[in-house]
């Protein structure tokens, strides 16, 4: 085992305030040595920025295809309280099948919609609470075994696929890994496993090829995971 040198006072400042449990699998990876195991650290930092920014352009551009299909397919379904059409607006007038699907995401949507707004006294719109609605939202509306998700498939969001060349339920499977991605980068978990970070990012890139081929060659252009991957110290 490679012992850690003396510790000079902001480094033992930082393994204390960064806490034992938290420096553990660092420490793993790097025998123990605290010195190297602060720059895996820092570079882990690195590359959950670096996904975060993936994160963010896949879902930009996954959400806006998918609400651009359910707008048209809300406004053909009928409230069965008052037997007229419900409004194109899904978000502020959902029909019984999408609330059921989104469980209570859109009312916590609204919510938080309505709270960042608050200072400017004005009532959240269809894009505010569509902004709030996490990625996890998309994921459970995309088919697998659940008749309702496979009727919307079918009448709605399979239209947000133009160019798909896989099965449906492969599609599901993707955006799946990609939402656990984004779990572990929001709780700030370790990606020192990149073959794992590095196949979430071919995946978000198959999905936006699905979406769109120009979608697909933005993000490609613009990701920074395959590079900071490449400079793990």
């Amino acid at each position: 085992m490679t012992q850690s040198p003396q510790l000079d006072p902001r480094t033992a400042a930082l393994t204390t305030y960064l806490s034992s449990a938290r420096l553990f699998p660092y420490l793993s990876a790097t025998d123990q040595n605290t010195k190297a195991a602060l720059r895996l650290y820092q570079w882990n930092i690195d590359l959950s920025g670096a996904a975060y920014e993936a994160l963010h352009m896949f879902e930009v551009v996954l959400r806006n295809a998918l609400d651009r299909q359910l707008g048209p397919w809300n406004a053909t379904q009928i409230d069965p309280r008052t037997g007229v059409a419900h409004s194109s607006d899904w978000l502020m007038d959902p029909s019984r099948l999408l609330k059921r699907l989104t469980r209570s995401d859109i009312d916590k949507a609204n919510d938080r919609a309505r709270q960042a707004l608050r200072r400017y006294k004005r009532v959240p719109g269809h894009a505010d609470v569509l902004a709030h609605l996490s990625l996890g939202t998309w994921r459970y509306l995309l088919p697998d075994r659940d008749a309702g998700r496979q009727l919307l498939w079918a009448q709605a969001l399979a239209a947000a696929f133009p160019h798909l060349t896989a099965a449906p339920h492969d599609l599901t499977a993707s955006v799946s890994g990609i939402h656990k991605l984004r779990n572990r980068v929001a709780h700030l978990e370790p990606l020192l496993r990149t073959h794992s970070v590095a196949q979430e990012v071919t995946m978000m890139r198959r999905v936006l090829s699905y979406i769109d081929p120009y979608a697909e060659q933005w993000f490609t252009s613009r990701q920074r995971v395959t590079s900071v991957i490449k400079q793990r110290p």
